[in-house]
Parts: C-alpha cells; structure tokens; sequence
C-alpha cells in the first residue's frame, strides 16, 4: 500500500538511497517528504548528523503534529544515521560511563566548551562499545531512541543505522566483499579511490547527487545481495516489509 512517508537523515543521498529503496522493497511509488536536512541545507538544524540530533531532540515533544501538519499526513518517518558516526564522533560518546568529564551535566554534548576548545576528555575508540559494525548499530539506534523520547517506539517511526554508512550498500551492491561494513569510509576507500567506478566517472572525493543517480540502479538491482552482506541493509529490508506487511516478496 502506497504510503506518504517523511525522512530525517544526514544529506541528499542517503535520502535518495532510502527513497529508492523502500520503493524497491515495496513495489510502490511512494511519497516522500525530506524533513531533515532541509531541501536547501540551510535550514534551522543545520545538515549532517548534529542536525538528525537536532531535529530529534527539538520534535521529540511535538512528533504528532509533524505527523499531522504536513499535508498530505504522514504514515511513516524514517530517521538514519550512519553508523559512522560512533565511531569517529566524540559527542555520541559524551554520556558514557567510560567519560569523566566535570561539564557533562552542564552543557549539552552539541554546544560544550570544552570539546569547542579540543579539550574534550572522550576518548575513541570507546570503551562502552563494542567496536562493531553491530556495535555502533546498536549505540545510534539507543541514541536516536533517547534523542525522540517517549515517541520513539510509535509503530510508524523507522530508525535505520547503515554500516558504516550507506556507502556501504552501493559497494555491496556491485562487488562481494567479506565484511563490507567494517570497511572504514566506503566513499573515499573504495568509490571514489579512482576517478572509474563500474563505467561511472567519479569526479573527486565530494559526494554529488549526480552522480550518486547512476549509482542507485545497481543498488536495486542487486539488492538480494546488499541485504546478504549487510546485517544493517537487512535488518532495513525486514523493518521495511513489516510496517507496509509485504509478505516473501521477491526482490529482483
């Protein structure tokens, strides 16, 4: 059934990934609203992950009326971080047991001074995770939870974590690598390492949507295979088929 759904994630592409495919899982041209970051980038959050943060935290009390107010309603809202971000992000880290750190009940993780000034005491790798592919899964996916309060478990809010990132299944999509997602930036590592990837011309290490379009085709095609290789592609695929009830459908 064809729903209207809303989308909170880092940037452009990983709302493209997303849109293309639920569509995909789905077999419905959906509707789809990009709530977060803004269609201009410059909107009150900001982009990237401090804005998924932002966004979450500022609509945690008010998820009903986003819901409600954008026109046509939404039935579904989807929110993704990669999982990128606890490994290499300190801020994430900022409430675990592993930090000593005198400001944390003082300043929120996003505005601290001392991590302004390169005095912040996380240290990375953290000890409270396990460093995983799962383990940085399972530690966004509790963030997000926390970041939406007493919403986060509503049947119709979708948290997707992809590992590392959603670079991840584009390359899973066109090679078979053993544990892709524990491949450290996919994008600069693999995609964009020459200027040719698989016939596509790759112009530099920034991510266009441009080209990231001829990207997309593949990453439907083989999709079977993306959800083989990725636990975090596959834990999407069965979260996406169980809240539109698509039952054994054949992916092709």
């Amino acid at each position: 059934m064809r729903k209207v759904i809303g989308i909170v994630g880092e940037g452009p592409t990983d709302y493209m990934v997303i849109r293309e495919v639920i569509d995909h899982i789905t077999g419905e041209a959906n509707e789809y609203r990009r709530l977060q970051p803004e269609p201009d980038m410059t909107g009150r959050f900001g982009n990237g992950w401090k804005g998924v943060w932002r966004w979450c935290e500022t609509n945690s009390d008010i998820l009903d009326k986003v819901f409600h107010e954008v026109t046509p309603q939404l039935d579904l809202l989807v929110v993704q971080l990669d999982a990128d971000v606890s490994r290499k992000e300190r801020e994430v880290h900022c409430l675990c047991e592993s930090v000593d750190c005198e400001n944390r009940a003082e300043s929120h993780p996003l505005r601290c001074s001392r991590l302004i000034a390169g005095e912040c005491p996380v240290m990375l790798p953290c000890e409270k995770h396990v460093q995983s592919s799962r383990g940085y899964e399972e530690h966004l996916e509790k963030s997000i939870r926390k970041w939406l309060g007493r919403h986060a478990d509503n049947e119709d809010i979708l948290i997707t974590i992809p590992c590392d990132s959603t670079d991840a299944w584009i390359v899973a999509a066109y090679q078979y690598y053993d544990k892709v997602e524990e491949i450290d930036n996919p994008w600069e590592s693999i995609i964009a390492k020459k200027r040719d990837y698989y016939g596509i011309r790759i112009p530099g290490s920034k991510k266009r949507t441009s080209v990231y379009s001829r990207l997309l085709p593949r990453l439907c095609e083989q999709w079977e295979s993306v959800v083989e290789q990725c636990y975090s592609a596959s834990r999407f695929d069965d979260k996406v088929k169980r809240m539109f009830g698509v039952v054994n459908i054949k992916t092709t």
